[in-house]
């Protein structure tokens, strides 16, 4: 099949690789003309692993495959899916009838709206076509073809295995489901506790307080995503409880890496900068702690997360405050 993967960052570029490897005819978009460019003619690399992309890859800044690709895979930042949405509607791109991707986390700010949606905001005849790729499955290890195991989602059991059939292989599984809004909440707001995870990191505690933010986390997960109308089992798979294992306890998660940061004294912004890519659980606190305030749901570490990157609370009176709340049962 035809694909046109949008978003040339590692994410992107690695799920790129991996189809392209799989038979199909892939092409990689990226929107910054000059940064695809370097990336066409091998100048520059995609991400910090230092993998090369494969010889046949082609990078592109025209919408040209766009418009001939049977599916389109969405793997651009979440607080850039909107205006690339926009971008392309405005340059004549349609979406109906193709099969549609997204391997985006996350949660948009100003709407809560989850990814799937915000892409059928925009491309409103989207919705029966499109499939969400999540799962604990870090770039720096699919790149180098470590056996990894994700979930493909969708309304229908029939989308959701047209996108299986394109990127399973021998180091790549991948499960079907139709809990799209279980499936997209879990990986959207699993950083955010990866956020704490790393503060815990930054302050010098240890597995204990670490298994307490995971444990503790996953049931908040679940919480909000029933309360968005997920079911609780999807948050105990691999978009939820496989999702958060990594996050919190991989050297290479982004967000993970960022709670350090701030856990040693360091501005979330900072964090950021530092680190060079997207933190999403940043941008996802935001929208978690609106999330519960909305739907009234008991969030204590996503508001204590909140309140420590947004509101200016130290980490250490942060963790005091979470362990010292009222006792109650489990």
């Amino acid at each position: 099949m035809k694909i046109t993967v949008l978003g040339a960052g590692s994410w992107g570029a690695t799920l790129a690789a991996l189809l392209l490897e799989n038979g199909n005819d892939v092409v990689l978009w990226e929107i910054d003309k000059k940064r695809a460019q370097n990336l066409q003619s091998r100048k520059i690399k995609p991400f910090k692993a230092g993998i090369e992309l494969p010889k046949k890859l082609v990078v592109t800044n025209s919408l040209d495959s766009i418009k001939k690709s049977g599916a389109v895979l969405f793997a651009v930042p979440s607080q850039y899916m909107r205006s690339t949405c926009e971008f392309l509607k405005s340059n004549g791109v349609t979406l109906d009838k193709k099969l549609v991707i997204s391997a985006t986390k996350g949660i948009e700010n100003e709407t809560l709206l989850r990814m799937s949606e915000v892409i059928n905001e925009v491309f409103p005849k989207t919705y029966k076509n499109t499939a969400v790729l999540s799962g604990p499955s870090h770039a720096e290890e699919v790149c180098r073809k470590v056996p990894t195991v994700v979930t493909s989602a969708a309304a229908s059991l029939e989308v959701a295995e047209k996108a299986r059939k394109l990127f399973m292989n021998k180091y790549f599984r991948v499960y079907t489901q139709t809990d799209i809004i279980g499936v997209e909440t879990g990986a959207a707001l699993k950083n955010v506790f990866a956020i704490a995870s790393g503060i815990v990191d930054g302050l010098k505690f240890g597995d204990n307080t670490k298994a307490a933010i995971v444990s503790r986390g996953l049931i908040e997960l679940a919480r909000i995503g029933v309360a968005l109308g997920g079911k609780e089992k999807t948050f105990y798979g691999l978009s939820g409880a496989g999702d958060l294992m990594v996050t919190c306890f991989s050297r290479h998660s982004r967000n993970r890496a960022v709670g350090e940061a701030v856990g040693q004294g360091h501005s979330a912004a900072a964090a950021e900068k530092s680190l060079g890519m997207v933190a999403e659980g940043i941008t996802n606190a935001v929208s978690a702690y609106e999330i519960g305030k909305k739907l009234n749901v008991e969030l204590p570490i996503i508001n204590a997360v909140y309140k420590v990157l947004f509101k200016g609370k130290k980490p250490l009176d942060a963790v005091t405050e979470l362990m010292t709340r009222a006792p109650k049962h489990e």
